[in-house]
């Protein structure tokens, strides 16, 4: 699945690309969040690495802050680096 949403968006990105010069696509990696969706799988999840919705709101409005339209598209993590597929 992995694969099909990079194709997915790579493909976005260049038909966005000739239509609309000035969008950017992100793809975002929130980390391990403190929801109830992932309360199955925390126990294995180090505490400094479970992140609150907020903070990890807030890093993706960071990251969204530094993005061009040129480099369209990202994969990036909550700590703005870039995720390789």
């Amino acid at each position: 699945s992995k694969a099909a949403l990079n194709m997915l968006v790579k493909t976005a990105a260049v038909e966005y690309g000739r239509r609309a010069k000035s969008t950017s696509l992100v793809c975002y990696h929130p980390g391990t969040v403190d929801t109830a969706l992932s309360e199955p799988f925390q126990h294995n999840v180090k505490p400094e690495k479970l992140f609150t919705a907020q903070f990890t709101a807030n890093q993706l409005l960071t990251a969204l802050e530094t993005v061009e339209s040129q480099h369209s598209p990202y994969f990036l993590d909550w700590d703005h680096k870039v995720v390789s597929w």
